[in-house]
């Protein structure tokens, strides 16, 4: 398990001064590669092998309304692998240890010059935390879309400051999209619930991203991130309302 306390910056907060999801989310992302290094499986291990984690689904929850400013505690550890998938734990705490976000992600291990992915190395096939069998259950990330049309879009435009280390756009940009996408009728005096996030295939920079917003249920919508240039789901996500 690895624990970082991070110190949350000025322009990491929303516009009421909140910690927003995709802030947790950032933390999720730097804890986790964090603690893939210290267990020699970090990007300066994988990368000479030609090697690569992808994040290919996430599921996450907001324990707290309105976080203010404040350190967070992230905690994160390895809860278990099988041949393909790894998946990862995190918890963040705030200054007084109240839980204030939670989540859980599922990573594979790709070959970035054959473009397929691996097994996952022994090492980790035998690393089983004690809690792993009574872990919150995945959830369906293959629920149909609803058949109607789209009850509102939005189309992005992809940046070079949006791509990370493997020169694709960063997991964390399409959370923050699909949060957008939300009408700002169903957003108002509500607060992101649940979130998952199930990522389909890379964009680049000065890529068109079309977003479709369908409700399927009550403050929940489905959202699908489509390139413009080939029709290609980017990204899968559901968000759900309080």
């Amino acid at each position: 398990m690895l624990e970082q306390i991070f110190h949350v910056r000025f322009d990491e907060l929303d516009a009421a001064g909140h910690i927003p999801a995709v802030t947790f989310l950032k933390y999720f992302q730097q804890a986790a590669a964090l603690d893939s290094a210290q267990s020699g499986f970090g990007f300066d291990d994988l990368h000479p092998q030609n090697l690569a984690w992808i994040l290919t689904h996430m599921q996450v929850r907001a324990l707290q309304k309105d976080v203010p400013l404040q350190p967070v505690t992230l905690r994160t550890w390895h809860a278990f692998s099988d041949k393909i998938l790894s998946r990862r734990q995190f918890v963040a705490y705030g200054k007084d240890q109240t839980p204030l976000f939670e989540g859980s992600s599922w990573w594979a291990i790709m070959d970035i010059v054959k473009r397929r992915l691996t097994r996952t190395p022994a090492q980790l096939l035998s690393v089983r935390a004690p809690e792993a069998d009574a872990l919150e259950p995945e959830e369906n990330f293959k629920a149909p879309l609803p058949a109607a049309a789209p009850a509102a879009t939005l189309e992005i435009v992809t940046r070079e400051e949006d791509l990370d280390l493997n020169a694709h756009v960063n997991n964390t940009h399409y959370a923050a999209w699909a949060i957008q996408s939300v009408p700002p009728s169903a957003r108002q005096d509500r607060q992101l619930d649940r979130m998952l996030i199930s990522f389909k295939n890379e964009c680049r920079a000065g890529e068109v991203i079309r977003i479709g917003v369908y409700p399927c249920e009550e403050n929940a919508f489905w959202h699908t991130l489509v390139r413009a240039s080939d029709g290609k789901e980017a990204a899968r996500v559901y968000t759900r309302w309080r």
